[in-house]
């Protein structure tokens, strides 16, 4: 998001550094440690066998399918294993209390169903969702404070090499396992070793056979070429070496960047020549969508509306059982097809029609910008064949026929001439919505407000075969809207007038409507709540509710200084110079998931020092004395 992108390229180099450490790229250190025993506990024990036992010697464990061992069978522990380290270890009894070094060492005990083991993790970590109520020991690995993990009183610490400096004084607390994964290959190896030190190692090899799964799943597939951004501004990506490459390649894609090492910087003219048909953004990247459909126009990504935001980067670059998430999104987003919904397709649209999708459209006619827009966020561009004059964004629908206006004034003998296997339209369509299904399936969509948006865009996924598109972008907003509500939350809320357009009076928002909701959550309150739609207002009516801010469209046919100079010169707004021009008309018009723009700088225009912008109001200030 744009008002963070002065921040986050510090978390990008953290999270650079933390991925070259966690194995995403070769080197490891060594240690060793020596044990009395060196029988290992043999490959046949399963998940539900649980023992408290101890001996003095290590034994091989047996087959058991009960939960609880009768008298006669072998204790599982003592264990005697080999690390990653090369060290030999020996856990003496059943680990009962873990401290973590790593967070993606606490995904491992997760994905093996440990988690109820760990008493100690990173300040860094931030899965499973229960981590929340898990006791911090201070940084990852060298940076642990021994003096907190000490006060836990663990019986085993699981570490990675970044922890090798300090593993003599953690040894003198618990016994240490050094389990550092460096490659897609590793995540198996250290399962098969956790599974052998906890005694599930069954539920070790169900883990690891996921990624077999996954990667079946699209091997019949063509490979698709991938642009993964690390960080926009050097432009940085990730090299074939890395761990984020492994995944693409598990997924079905290929790196265009994979004959280099490390993280290169590259340029947009690389880009361009090596021609991604995927980008994956990430939300610390330093671009949102808005910015990379710019950016990275000309590019069949772009073209086509595939350039992603995934939700979370830590699904893709920790090497823990966790990459599976990371992975399967990475891999739908990569290949829909191989992970098709079933069509025919029955659904409701928002006029509560039950509308009947034979097939998965491939040749989808759009009748308003936001439906465009909204279909491009979510991968589906490529399936647009017509769309109004008015499509304007993103660049790529210069090149897609126009089939006339907006709604009701669409050509319909234009729209019947593109074949097109599915219509979609808004309320604005319909009176002409029984010629349009003589042509094709229509779904109507009608946002009101921004759970409007939200429906919107997860209907079009399902009608399109992409949903898990569709949930990366509901959740991008929820994420970027939750951001600007932190902000504004405790803040007094100012008295906003929205002028969308003028004539023989100002039209404004009600309730009701999308703008009512953008002014909402930019810490806001719309003077003209209490009306329902968009409404004509009097001067009369707006000097009355005496608007703190006014924000005007710079289509609206009405500019800052009329309004200084006219009766609104003797509203607070105009008076303390709080009159602001938006930026791009249509992002406040349009209900599409590029409403976020709208919002952040409606918060911007209403609370210009919580985000540290000013902006130039002398106009009013002069025209008003």
């Amino acid at each position: 998001m744009r008002m963070k992108k002065a921040t986050v390229f510090v978390l990008v180099l953290l999270m650079m550094g933390s991925v070259i450490a966690l194995g995403c790229i070769g080197g490891s250190g060594t240690s060793s440690s020596s044990s009395s025993t060196t029988t290992s506990a043999s490959s046949t024990a399963t998940l539900t066998t649980k023992t408290t036992a101890t001996s003095s010697t290590t034994t091989t464990a047996t087959t058991t399918t009960t939960a609880e061992h009768t008298q006669t069978e072998t204790p599982y522990y003592p264990v005697t294993i080999k690390d990653f380290a090369d060290r030999t270890v020996t856990i003496e009894k059943e680990p009962k209390r873990v401290v973590t070094l790593a967070p993606s060492l606490t995904e491992y005990l997760y994905y093996l169903g440990l988690f109820d083991r760990v008493v100690g993790v990173t300040k860094f970590d931030d899965f499973p969702a229960g981590i929340a109520n898990v006791t911090r020991i201070g940084g990852y690995g060298k940076y642990a404070n021994l003096e907190l993990i000490a006060n836990l009183s663990p019986d085993l610490i699981i570490a990675d090499s970044y922890s090798l400096s300090i593993l003599d004084q953690l040894e003198k607390i618990a016994p240490v396992i050094i389990v550092d994964p460096h490659s897609i290959n590793d995540i198996p190896k250290a399962l098969d070793l956790l599974g052998r030190i906890f005694n599930v190692e069954d539920k070790a090899k169900e883990v690891s056979s996921q990624f077999k799964e996954l990667s079946s799943a699209v091997s019949g597939f063509e490979e698709v070429k991938a642009f993964y951004v690390v960080w926009g501004d050097p432009l940085t990506t990730a090299g074939g070496d890395t761990f984020i490459s492994d995944i693409i390649n598990l997924a079905g894609g290929r790196n265009i960047f994979n004959d280099t090492s490390g993280w290169p910087t590259v340029s947009i003219e690389q880009v361009l020549a090596r021609d991604p048909e995927v980008i994956i953004l990430t939300p610390h990247c330093g671009i949102d969508l808005e910015d990379a459909y710019e950016k990275f126009a000309g590019t069949s990504a772009a073209n086509s509306g595939r350039i992603y935001m995934v939700e979370n980067e830590n699904d893709l670059i920790h090497p823990s059982p966790r990459v599976v998430r990371g992975l399967e999104i990475l891999a739908k987003l990569l290949h829909p097809k191989a992970f098709r919904e079933k069509y025919p397709m029955t659904i409701t649209d928002f006029m509560n029609r039950t509308v009947t999708i034979p097939k998965e459209p491939q040749r989808i006619v759009s009748l308003a910008p936001s439906i465009t827009e909204t279909l491009f966020y979510i991968g589906a561009g490529d399936k647009l064949v017509g769309v109004t004059k008015w499509a304007d964004w993103p660049p790529a629908v210069k090149n897609i026929s126009k089939i006339g206006g907006y709604g009701k004034y669409a050509n319909l003998e234009l729209i019947a001439n593109l074949s097109p296997d599915l219509i979609i339209a808004d309320s604005y369509s319909l009176s002409i919505l029984d010629q349009l299904e003589k042509i094709a399936p229509v779904v109507i969509v009608d946002p009101k407000d921004i759970s409007g948006i939200y429906r919107q865009i997860d209907l079009l996924g399902k009608v399109t075969n992409r949903e898990e598109q569709a949930k990366l972008v509901i959740g991008e907003m929820k994420g970027e809207i939750a951001y600007i509500e932190s902000k504004v939350r405790d803040l007094p809320r100012p008295k906003v007038f929205f002028i969308l357009s003028y004539y023989q009076g100002y039209w404004t928002a009600g309730r009701d409507t999308f703008m009512d909701s953008v002014i909402a959550l930019a810490g806001g309150r719309n003077v003209f709540n209490d009306t329902k739609g968009w409404v004509k207002v009097s001067d009369e009516q707006i000097i009355v509710r005496d608007p703190d801010v006014i924000v005007v469209l710079p289509t609206a046919g009405v500019n800052a200084t009329e309004l200084c100079n006219g009766p609104l010169s003797a509203t607070t707004a105009v008076k303390e110079g709080r009159v602001y021009t938006a930026t791009d008309s249509n992002v406040y018009q349009r209900p599409s998931p590029r409403i976020v723009v709208a919002i952040e700088e409606m918060a911007k225009f209403l609370h210009p020092d919580v985000f540290n912008v000013s902006f130039n109001s002398t106009v009013c200030a002069v025209s008003t004395g």
